[in-house]
């Protein structure tokens, strides 16, 4: 149909690198989106505490991770960590290679710049935050880390969902650059492919599904997941 030709996907080889390339894209995807909500808490945590050295250094991590490329940042973290002269002996050919890989490069780094959003998501979760609970729980006893784990990180959560979402979403489209530093995720193999073929439509236009079905997914669980946990008086809780 439309001069479009397919006949490559019956090609084993083919069919395991796409499955190969959706494998590690959704592994870095989830690798990274852990890792960011787990820094995002902790920046608005460390925000939260008022010390001014500290909240110069969040501050300016945010600024830096948040207003520079993810690409730019990934080849930094790329060339530097492979620069280090940290190296390991890889046991299956004896070679000496970098410590860090280039998916562990490329998760770093991703989990870094989805982690400077994710601090000025919860921050401002924590700010929306009616200023009534927080005197409840003063009043109740909570320390200053009981109440952040127990309290407010739970419902600034549930407010900043819509946000999360938009953070999670586009750092799993942003997996995509890895290819850059070859780590082997669905666009490396996609070039792997369409290099062999000659078929980069075909390719671009099945990557693409792939891409609106895996990400229609995530958005879908997001969604159901804000609904399940909606906030009274807050976004579909009200």
């Amino acid at each position: 149909m439309f001069g479009l030709d397919y006949s490559w996907l019956a090609d084993p080889a083919y069919q395991q690198w796409l499955l190969t390339g959706v494998v590690n894209t959704l592994n870095l995807a989830a690798l990274s989106s852990a890792a960011a909500i787990l820094i995002g808490m902790l920046g608005a945590l460390g925000l939260t505490l008022r010390i001014f050295w500290l909240d110069a250094l969040i501050e300016l991590f945010v600024e830096v991770f948040r207003n520079t490329p993810p690409l730019l940042q990934m080849l930094f973290a790329y060339f530097t960590f492979s620069n280090l002269g940290l190296r390991v002996t890889d046991p299956s050919t004896g070679l000496s290679v970098p410590l860090l890989s280039a998916f562990a490069c490329a998760a770093i780094s991703l989990s870094l710049f989805g982690g400077a959003l994710a601090t000025e998501a919860f921050r401002s979760g924590i700010e929306t935050m009616p200023r009534s609970i927080i005197d409840a729980a003063r009043s109740l006893g909570y320390g200053r880390w009981a109440r952040f784990w127990r309290i407010e990180a739970p419902i600034a959560t549930r407010i900043c969902l819509p946000g999360l979402t938009n953070i999670l979403t586009n750092l799993f489209k942003t997996t995509s650059q890895a290819s850059v530093i070859t780590v082997p995720e669905l666009m490396y193999y996609a070039g792997q492919i369409y290099n062999d073929t000659f078929r980069t439509l075909e390719v671009m236009i099945l990557v693409l599904l792939i891409y609106v079905v895996l990400v229609s997914i995530l958005t879908f669980a997001m969604a159901r997941l804000e609904a399940f946990m909606a906030f009274p008086g807050y976004g579909r809780g009200h």
